[in-house]
């Protein structure tokens, strides 16, 4: 199911670096905690405007993890044990904020204000239990939280954006709704990306980006009871600048590769291969095999994630597997949800038969092992 190219580059990946003996799965799902598409009449409501967030999976299937959503896939996870007796476990990278929009409209949309996401979830009536959920799948240790951010915005380009002239930022901002797509009849769009949350335009914003996630983490122990071992940047975009402060909080280990903004050439890719040291000897590892179905149903996740498993042990790599949350939401879409349900646990199925020695951990774990400096 891998394309000759793909096999190229997905053997490179794993090549280099840190290797061990053991075979470990990981899930690593983004985006949890966050606000998006509100409801199926939000969604409506964006197609009656002429805002065409069907084109784009994540707008027209993510939205905020409902009670359904988690119970589905805890129920799925808890179906799968390794030779350990370890369920199969999710690691949610979350944030922890969103935008009050009651707050911010009180301040005229001259100030930002953020709620917590124990704000967020009790004031959504599917989302009131959400909360209880993460806590039950975290003491069972198959949901276990790790940092992404304060919230999933870059909150002055939002700010910039809900006070702009654009349709689509209007109607957003009115149904509390974020979302990236643009209107097709919108003579006035907001075209900068507000998604990632750790981009900045100059170098001057660094300092404020720093601060803003600085408290995020200090939420995230305040929330969760713990410190977050590993963090992951929306979008891979983030700055060096950044690797101070992550370190005084907690984090020690950084999944996934760097875009890395400057301010006068844009982003460049910075590769990091397993186990390599930053200058603050925070160690990096890469996600190296991907399951997406919200992207595309039709398509054959399983048999393409099995190859990439394949080639991540070959090379003596844990398999962690890319699965954002949109994958496992229903409430715009249930269909969506039981779809990537169903071939997740068909996947799950095949690794068990294929390896039935693999152990399922989550990243805090695999932090754990690699700063031990467990190899071959």
């Amino acid at each position: 199911m891998l394309t000759f190219k793909e096999k190229i580059s997905k053997n490179y990946i794993n090549a280099l670096g840190w290797s061990t003996k053991e075979k470990y799965i990981l899930l690593e799902s983004d985006d949890w905690g966050a606000i998006r598409m509100p409801s199926i009449s939000t969604y409506n409501l964006f197609i009656e405007k002429k805002i065409p967030v069907n084109d784009l999976h994540i707008d027209k299937y993510d939205s905020l993890e409902s009670e359904e959503d988690l119970k589905a896939l805890f129920e799925t996870l808890e179906k799968f044990i390794d030779k350990k007796g370890n369920p199969a476990a999710l690691t949610a990278y979350h944030v922890v904020a969103n935008p009050n929009f009651a707050a911010i409209e009180a301040n005229e949309r001259k100030k930002y204000v953020y709620e917590t996401i124990l704000e967020t979830y009790a004031r959504n009536p599917h989302t009131v239990k959400s909360f209880d959920l993460i806590k039950q799948g975290i003491s069972k240790g198959i949901y276990i939280p790790q940092f992404h951010g304060r919230e999933h915005i870059q909150v002055k380009r939002w700010m910039e954006a809900i006070n702009s002239d654009s349709k689509k930022e209007q109607l957003a901002y009115s149904t509390q709704a974020i979302i990236s797509t643009f209107g097709k009849d919108d003579l006035k769009p907001y075209k900068k990306d507000y998604f990632k949350g750790f981009d900045y335009d100059t170098e001057q914003e660094t300092k404020e980006i720093e601060e803003i996630h600085r408290d995020g983490l200090k939420l995230f122990k305040e929330i969760f009871g713990m410190e977050s071992l590993t963090f992951t940047a929306q979008g891979s975009v983030w700055g060096d600048h950044l690797l101070p402060m992550l370190k005084e909080e907690g984090v020690r280990l950084i999944a996934g590769q760097q875009l890395h903004p400057y301010e006068k050439t844009g982003y460049k890719t910075i590769n990091k291969y397993w186990g390599s040291k930053n200058k603050l000897n925070q160690l990096h590892w890469r996600r190296n095999c991907l399951f997406e179905p919200a992207r595309n149903q039709d398509f054959d996740w399983v048999s393409k994630c099995l190859s990439e498993i394949e080639i991540a042990f070959r090379w003596g790599k844990p398999a962690v597997i890319s699965a954002h949350r949109e994958n496992f939401i229903g409430s715009i879409f249930e269909e969506n949800r039981f779809q990537s349900l169903e071939k997740l646990e068909l996947l799950l199925t095949k690794v068990l038969q294929k390896w039935p020695n693999v152990q399922f951990i989550n990243s805090a774990q695999l932090a754990d092992i690699m700063l031990n400096k467990e190899t071959k």
